[in-house]
């Protein structure tokens, strides 16, 4: 079963995804922002990541360059629904760290899914 790693300081946006893919037959682990996150993927393998942008404590910039850096950008998903500036503008900055995909918020669950279901296919 393949693995993914939701990030997202907003708890219904981890406890929707978490539901919804794994209804749709993916494992699923959460955390609400990078530092929880890091622990997770320190120890564990995930054929995708979801991380939002604007998160306390370590944001989602910082999780997508760790994850970058570690040669994961092309299974990471970046979402927000903005903060000081809209979504899309966090968004298009997320895209220059070579991310598989953008959504922003509220998300387009098959969008995103059919999307999960690409990059694990290509795993």
């Amino acid at each position: 079963m393949s693995k993914i790693l939701v990030v997202d300081d907003d708890a219904q946006i981890n406890l929707l995804l978490k539901e919804y893919l794994s209804r749709n037959g993916f494992e699923v682990d959460t955390a609400s922002n990078g530092v929880e996150a890091k622990k997770l993927y320190s120890s564990n393998t995930y054929d995708v990541f979801i991380t939002d942008i604007i998160m306390p404590e370590k944001d989602g910039f910082e999780v997508i360059l760790e994850l970058r850096h570690m040669g994961c950008a092309q299974k990471t998903i970046a979402i927000s629904g903005g903060g000081r500036t809209s979504a899309e503008d966090y968004l298009v900055t997320a895209e220059h760290f070579d991310v598989a995909a953008t959504f922003s918020k509220p998300l387009d669950l098959p969008a995103l899914l059919l999307k999960v279901k690409e990059l694990v296919g290509s795993n």
